[in-house]
């Protein structure tokens, strides 16, 4: 039944568009299995059961994947198969298939129990990226669990199709993005989720429209409720009034020409009105986005993060395994930069189990990660530097060393560099010597002293995420002060300020990877403070671009100075709002 009268949500926007249409509700449950035990002469027969249920779930997905358009099949395909490897994983059905011999468990209670087990080795681990993996394990385990349910030989994908509905749920999966995006649906509502989740990247991937994080969205959105998605500012609308409507789909249409025009700006060179040559580079997490950026026409990867090659394990990356990974991306940008982010994980994050240093960190943003955690795992750390020097035979490749807050950080990492490349002569094996080595700057001790640092390395990257957090002591994911966090604060902006100065005095480019460099309201800000070059999620680049190349970068340095000097908030956005009409 409909709801009678308009609702307001908010949730995170995870994939930005518009999308307008009706409900279309699907529930995958929470996995409350009931503590069920099975005679031990039905052991064999309910073995034969849980593995009948592997048989059809790998079925399933083979089905879904051999679904996907062949023109996006071989990047998109990517994101299925970290579930096939899963059920396909020997060891995994192993452990299941045991807890149902030696515990007499059900089937059901045994893939709960594996689940919970799992998970448990996942509930410490800050690090988003790396948390958010435990979805692609639950994934797996609600779509055995409903097979184990469902009628022999029947398979409970096929008949789904979601054509021209908004599609709401519980927990988003990447076979819900396929078959949402393959069934032209029209966009995605999750009630859990986070920005760096599978899901979350498969629909930027195939810009569909998509909001996570809508708490009580299945109790709240009924089927056949009519829906906006606003997936710029994260709001959905339920049963809206006619001119709301009216003012989207107006919106949209205006939104879709923007696109088509934005899109001609790709082939332009990166130079603004007054003749200043800029960079515009990309932010990734995954080589399955790759497929992105194809068309973008970008300087480079201003910043890959190497976190998802330690996760969904129970060891660490070898060499040669890292080094397949990076020599992919490196040779498929082609002699275009790609600057590779170090391991950024920290002591609550361990990978394996049976590699610990330290405790549990009790305010894990201020513990052992990034650089801290590196130079504790010196090993590891070598044997990712060996796997990016060996990338950057076949093309250009950077280091860039995270949390960065001293110089004995910066000496000793150059040291274990030193030690990889010897490793690397020693054992005959090509590389690139002459890899440039810079720094994440994302704590004020750094910003403050970026003068100094600038004389010890090749490049500084200007981390705002964390920059700001840091700055001004607040968690950004916190719900109770994320109102907080603001990056025109004019002590943020005046620690970017001093980086790009000393980047400038001391003749090294200065990029800005964070959220602000993908986002249109601080862009002619930037370019007012100085700043040469830009690294962003791919599709923030058609408009960020589109801006620089229609920018007089001589008339937004006073206007970028008042903003850092007013100390009123109402103000520095009328400000704010000027620069951005020049």
């Amino acid at each position: 039944m409909k709801n009678p009268n308009p609702i307001i949500l908010k949730g995170l926007p995870v994939s930005k568009g518009i999308a307008i249409g009706v409900a279309h509700v699907i529930e995958h449950g929470n996995n409350i299995i009931k503590e069920k035990y099975i005679e031990k002469k039905l052991v064999l027969k309910e073995v034969k059961r849980l593995k009948t249920t592997f048989k059809k779930t790998l079925i399933e997905l083979d089905i879904i994947k051999s679904k996907i358009s062949p023109s996006i099949k071989k990047n998109i395909g990517l994101f299925l198969d970290t579930h096939i490897l899963l059920v396909s994983d020997k060891t995994f059905l192993d452990s299941i298939k045991s807890r149902i011999i030696k515990n007499l468990n059900s089937s059901e209670w045994a893939i709960h129990t594996e689940y919970l087990n799992i998970k448990e080795s996942f509930e410490n681990i800050e690090d988003l990226y790396i948390k958010q993996r435990i979805d692609d394990v639950s994934h797996v385990v609600k779509m055995l669990l409903s097979n184990l349910i469902i009628k022999k030989n029947k398979i409970n994908i096929i008949s789904k199709s979601f054509n021209n509905v908004i599609v709401v749920t519980d927990d988003l999966s990447p076979a819900d993005v396929i078959i949402t995006h393959e069934s032209k649906g029209l966009g995605l509502i999750s009630e859990y989720g986070g920005r760096s989740s599978h899901s979350s990247i498969l629909t930027r991937s195939l810009e569909l429209p998509s909001i996570v994080g809508v708490k009580n969205a299945l109790k709240i959105i009924k089927n056949d409720d009519y829906l906006i998605i606003d997936g710029n500012e994260g709001l959905i609308f339920i049963n809206p009034e006619k001119d709301l409507v009216k003012h989207y789909q107006n919106l949209k249409k205006s939104s879709l020409k923007k696109k088509r025009v934005l899109s001609t700006v790709l082939s332009k060179k990166n130079i603004s009105l007054d003749k200043e040559k800029l960079e515009i580079m990309a932010n990734l997490e995954l080589p399955q986005e790759l497929k992105i950026i194809s068309e973008k026409n970008i300087d480079g990867i201003g910043l890959f993060r190497t976190e998802y090659l330690y996760a969904d394990r129970n060891d660490f990356p070898t060499e040669n395994e890292q080094f397949l990974a990076y020599k992919q991306i490196v040779k498929k940008m082609q002699n275009n930069p790609v600057i590779f982010r170090t391991l950024d994980i920290g002591a609550d994050k361990e990978i394996p189990d049976n590699v610990k240093t330290g405790s549990i960190a009790r305010n894990p943003a201020l513990g052992l990660r990034g650089i801290r955690y590196s130079l504790s795992n010196q090993s590891v750390f070598i044997n990712q530097i060996k796997a990016i020097l060996r990338a950057g035979y076949y093309g250009t490749v950077k280091i860039m060393l995270p949390m960065i807050t001293n110089f004995s950080e910066i000496s000793d990492a150059k040291k274990l560099i030193d030690i990889a490349k010897n490793d690397l002569k020693n054992e005959k094996k090509r590389f690139s010597n002459n890899v440039k080595v810079g720094i994440m700057v994302e704590v004020p001790s750094c910003a403050v002293l970026a003068n100094r640092f600038a004389k010890q390395v090749d490049f500084f990257s200007i981390g705002t995420n964390d920059l700001v957090q840091y700055t001004l002591a607040i968690d950004r994911v916190d719900d109770e002060v994320n109102y907080l966090y603001d990056p025109i604060n004019s002590a943020v902006l005046s620690l970017i300020k001093i980086v790009i100065d000393a980047g400038t005095k001391n003749k090294i480019p200065v990029s800005l990877c964070g959220e602000m460099a993908g986002d249109s309201n601080y862009t002619r800000l930037l370019l007012g403070l100085g700043l040469k070059s830009f690294s962003m999620h791919p599709s923030a680049i058609p408009e960020i671009k589109n801006i620089i190349i229609s920018s007089d970068i001589s008339k937004l340095k006073r206007l970028s100075k008042e903003i850092i000097n007013c100390d009123c908030l109402v103000k520095k956005n009328e400000l704010l709002a000027k620069i951005n009409n020049i």
